[in-house]
């Protein structure tokens, strides 16, 4: 087995200039992979797993920075576990696989934690699902160590790994390899090679012949300034990192010599890390807009760059950075979001979904509106895939932004929405001007599975359609009498009297009296079916006159014992109120 010390991980390549269509993604340890959420999980957790090792090699153990990802390590590696069980992965020389899935890629050897795994013959590393907390910070103790030093005289990971005893943690290794070294020794000089005396020749880089060399001075020291002591400390103090790593970003773009443009930009990615870990929101911003101003001669390469530097994580964290009550954005933050990708605008939504009702919904809703007011497509788009909440935050938003698209969208959710999208569609439709589009999708709702969008759209539909959509709500209370709960049957009557009261008990005294009429009519049990009872009921009480006062006092004496008590108390309180006639 080889040591870390026989194989040091030679230097990341940046000289060589890469081909245009890769110069600006970021490292490959950052790209978040897709397929099953397995993969998803391992992902987040193997991610947060080198994250937390790497932290050693910037922050001292006790830094908040430090326990921040330790504490998100254990969190991801905790839900991959209970969510789905053992994890399983394949170790390459640079990715880790979980079944055919790849989890992590890094092709940078000094951050690979699959190279370093490879390197020294692991090739498989599981966890079980019992896997507990202190195997795991075992397991980030190995291998901060191999992060933090260049060559070191420890026992290498697989070594390390077996000696530490884990229960749960099951390592498959191989023999490791030595690789060659990059910058090989120069051969032995030929004389020494033959011992034909001592001789040294100087680099081959030095100017020839070298300078006669005085005899050596004593040293001597002299005081330095305490201002000049504090301004050298300040230099270094750890509140001016933040700044001095954003202006490290500017010198290099703005170099006459400037240095591969994908590593610059790798490295701008690094330190917008940083500054998220720091809480540093107000730089994360001001970065971007340098960026962006010193990529205005190449403006093709802005957009890749700002799809990685603005994701979802550092989204979140500038808008929690902001006062729930903010009424304007800091100047950086509102025109790094108006340059985003149309991701954002996405991603933004997530943040509304996940919030609800917290604090910070209306700042959230103002910057989708202000996301979208130039492509209200796009949340439209959006909506047609979404469920649940999310399509009812999507729809309120787009009535903010396009009220004529909403309508459009409000349309379509009455055939094929849930029932929470129908209820926010039948909003949309009260509110607009009636029209021949607006009646099909109220008929449409009143004809939803949903019971209580049904419900709902009932009185809708006669307020707005009034005797024009009698026909059809008619119809529907026919159709579907045997079904009507007490609910529907009231919401139905009083729809039915809303529309057209003179329509409306015609049809009550048509349901009410038996084929033939007449006296022997009213003497046999009343003939229409419970539900339309209930329908007639809710009805007749809504309306005024002697027609009415009769309908309730047959009611009365013929319904069914539910109907006819709630009818014999509905005349006897019109009668002592003195409204029966009229």
């Amino acid at each position: 087995m080889a040591s870390d010390e026989h194989a040091p991980a030679p230097p990341a390549a940046h000289g060589d200039q890469p081909p245009p269509e890769h110069a600006l993604e970021a490292p490959g340890e950052e790209h978040k992979v897709a397929g099953s959420p397995h993969a998803q999980a391992a992902n987040a957790a193997v991610l947060a797993l080198t994250r937390a090792a790497r932290s050693f090699t910037l922050y001292d153990p006790s830094n908040k920075v430090v326990r921040t990802l330790i504490g998100e390590y254990r969190d991801r590696f905790r839900r991959a576990l209970d969510g789905h069980g053992p994890l399983v992965l394949d170790v390459h020389p640079f990715e880790l696989l979980l079944g055919p899935e790849v989890v992590y890629i890094e092709k940078d050897r000094e951050r690979s934690l699959a190279f370093r795994l490879f390197r020294d013959g692991v090739r498989r590393i599981a966890f079980d699902a019992g896997t507990s907390w202190e195997e795991l910070l075992r397991l980030l103790e190995i291998l901060s160590i191999r992060y933090t030093g260049v060559r070191q005289q420890e026992d290498d990971l697989v070594t390390l790994l077996r000696k530490a005893g884990f229960d749960h943690v099951h390592v498959a290794a191989i023999e490791g390899f030595v690789p060659e070294e990059e910058d090989a020794e120069p051969p032995l000089d030929v004389d020494l090679m033959r011992a034909t005396g001592e001789r040294y020749d100087p680099a081959p880089q030095w100017d020839l012949p070298l300078p006669p060399f005085p005899e050596a001075a004593p040293l001597s020291y002299r005081p330095v300034a305490p201002e000049l002591l504090e301004r050298l400390r300040g230099e270094e103090a750890p509140e001016v990192l933040p700044s001095e790593a954003v202006r490290s970003v500017l010198e290099l773009l703005q170099a006459p010599a400037r240095p591969d443009l994908g590593a610059v930009l790798g490295f701008a990615l690094e330190v917008r890390e940083f500054l998220l870990l720091e809480g540093k929101a107000d730089l994360v911003g001001e970065l971007a807009s340098a960026v962006r101003a010193a990529l205005a001669a190449t403006p093709e390469a802005i957009s890749p760059f700002l799809a990685s530097y603005l994701d979802a994580r550092a989204l979140r964290v500038l808008i929690q950075a902001l006062p729930p009550a903010a009424e304007e954005l800091p100047t950086a933050l509102a025109e790094l979001l108006d340059a985003a990708p149309g991701d954002t605008l996405g991603r933004l939504v997530d943040l509304l979904t996940e919030e609800g009702d917290g604090p910070r919904a209306p700042l959230l809703r103002r910057l989708v509106a202000r996301g979208c007011r130039h492509a209200p497509e796009t949340l439209a788009a959006r909506l047609r895939s979404a469920k649940g909440e999310v399509a009812v935050v999507l729809l309120r938003l787009l009535g903010e932004v396009d009220p004529a698209a909403a309508l459009h969208a409000a349309g379509e959710a009455s055939t094929a929405g849930e029932a929470p999208l129908q209820l926010e569609a039948l909003k949309r439709l009260e509110a607009a001007a009636f029209s021949p589009e607006v009646g099909r999708a109220l008929r449409h709702l009143v004809e939803s599975p949903f019971e209580e969008v049904r419900v709902a759209a009932l009185p809708v539909m006669a307020v707005r359609g009034g005797p024009r959509v009698f026909p059809a709500l008619l119809a529907h209370v026919e159709k579907h009498a045997a079904h009507l709960s007490p609910a529907e049957a009231t919401a139905a009557g009083r729809a039915l009297v809303r529309s057209s009261a003179r329509s409306a008990l015609d049809a009550f005294q048509v349901w009410l009296h038996p084929k033939g009429g007449g006296l022997l009519g009213r003497l046999v049990k009343l003939h229409a079916p419970l539900p339309l009872q209930r329908v007639t009921l809710a009805g007749v009480v809504a309306v005024l006159g002697e027609e009415a006062e009769e309908m309730l006092a047959f009611l009365g004496e013929k319904g069914d014992a539910e109907v006819a008590g709630a009818a014999t108390a509905a005349l006897a309180a019109r009668r002592r109120a003195g409204g029966g006639r009229g």
